[in-house]
This record gives C-alpha cells, sequence and structure tokens, in this order.
C-alpha cells in the first residue's frame, strides 16, 4: 500500500509506483476507478538515474568508509545493499518488483561487473530478520556496486 495523488505525481517512486499499481493492484474499496497510463521505459529510467541513485550513491559511499554499523543504521545498511538489485530490476524490465523478483531476474540477467551474490545474502539477511552486522564487511564491496548500476546506467555493456 501507499500513498500518492490521483495523477502519480506524489510518492517515494511515482513512475515505478504508476507501475506497481497497474500490475499488482488489489482494490480493499474504491469510489473510483483510477485507470494511469504505464511509464514508458524511458519515464523510469529518467526517474532511477535521478534523486534515486544520487541518494543511493551518496549512502553506499558512506556506509563503505564507515568504521561500525551503528544499530540505528542497521535498517538503512540492508537497504544500501539490497538497492542495486531492484535498480537494475527496473531499470532493465521497467516493473516494480520485490527484492525476491530482483535477486531471481539478476541471476540470469546480471549487468557486468554486479555482485549478486552480495544482494542475495542481503536478501537472505532480510527475510531471516537477521542482524545485518554479519554483512557489515562487505561494505567495501559498495563502491563496485554503485560502479555497476553506473555503467548500466551510462550504456557500458562490459
Amino acid at each position: 500500500m501507499f500513498w500518492t495523488d490521483r495523477h502519480f505525481k506524489l510518492g517515494r517512486f511515482p513512475p515505478l509506483d504508476r507501475v506497481d499499481y497497474i500490475d499488482h493492484t488489489v482494490v480493499l474499496i474504491e469510489r473510483e476507478h483510477v485507470q494511469p497510463i504505464r511509464p514508458a521505459l524511458e519515464e523510469i529510467r529518467h526517474y532511477l538515474s535521478g534523486a534515486p541513485f544520487a541518494n543511493w550513491t551518496e549512502q553506499a559511499r558512506r556506509f563503505a568508509t564507515a568504521e561500525a554499523l551503528e544499530p540505528k543504521d542497521r535498517t538503512a545498511f540492508l537497504r544500501a545493499l539490497l538497492y542495486p538489485g531492484r535498480f537494475c530490476y527496473s531499470w532493465m524490465t521497467g516493473c516494480m518488483g520485490s527484492n525476491d523478483d530482483a535477486v531471481a531476474f539478476l541471476a540470469e540477467n546480471s549487468p557486468a561487473r554486479l555482485d549478486v551474490s552480495l544482494i542475495t545474502r542481503a536478501m537472505q539477511c532480510r527475510q531471516a530478520d537477521a542482524d545485518p552486522d554479519v554483512l557489515f564487511p562487505a561494505r567495501t564491496k559498495l563502491p563496485s556496486q554503485v560502479d555497476a548500476c553506473a555503467a548500466l546506467l551510462a550504456g557500458v555493456s562490459a
């Protein structure tokens, strides 16, 4: 469930929220049916290449250089590890999916240099509701995850 306006201009991820609504709507109660236009892949890519990518890059670089993982940062750290999976999945397919969807897709369609095994371990940690401190040594891989996603964003395939 997410909140937006009727034109899907508000929310966390407006174009992806629109795709999610179109692909996965479960109506609980409805006074008026809203039928948004599906965003084109170009619109999704334009959106993802802006603030979402910049914000994750900044957070990934901060975690990569951190000396310790503070308890208050555990959720954000786990999200920083998971984000490249969701980013690549949405970038490549134009779809909004779960971490499971992203990892399954990337097992067959991994961009060059992306460490899918790290994303998979982060997903397993989240699913088990485990402490992500065991993944903290892998923080040094975050800059290369950023680079792999930046290469995808730039259209570099090797």
